[in-house]
């Protein structure tokens, strides 16, 4: 590999933990600090990119915009464990997850998964293609995971 690839690919993997890091502030909700915007949330995917974190998925700007917007509730993203697979213009990462929230109940919970993520290059940058979390549990913050 060239000097020049390195660097190339190290860029990638940089702008793309970066994304994922913006990922976590614009959806963030709740807190004087949260990013909790729905228009900078939704230009991080390509225009027709997948947010798949429910049932439903949302598919696009519009879908994913108004899906964000509707959630502002306490919510607080701690991503880490990043292992990200270039593969030219296109990439795929994996994370694990901790979000300590407030359910639509008003209780405090805490979630915790995995996020697949599919990545593409544009002429705006990486972008998400398609996001996919995967819950490992959902616990009130009272009782823990362990019984989850």
């Amino acid at each position: 590999m060239s000097d020049d690839d390195r660097l190339r690919r190290l860029a990638d993997l940089e702008e793309i933990r970066t994304l994922k890091s913006l990922y976590c502030r614009w959806v963030d909700s709740g807190y004087d600090a949260a990013g909790e915007d729905p228009d900078h949330f939704a230009a991080l995917f390509t225009e027709d990119g997948v947010w798949e974190v429910s049932s439903e998925p949302a598919r696009g700007h519009d879908e994913i915009r108004t899906r964000a917007a509707a959630s502002t509730r306490f919510k607080l993203h701690l991503a880490a464990n990043a292992i990200i697979e270039l593969d030219g213009d296109r990439a795929s990462g994996t994370w694990h997850v901790l979000v300590p929230s407030t359910a639509s109940d008003g209780g405090a919970v805490w979630r915790a998964g995995t996020y697949d993520d599919d990545f593409v290059r544009t002429p705006d940058g990486w972008r998400f293609a398609h996001v996919t979390f995967h819950p490992a549990f959902r616990a009130p913050y009272e009782v823990g995971w362990g019984t989850a």
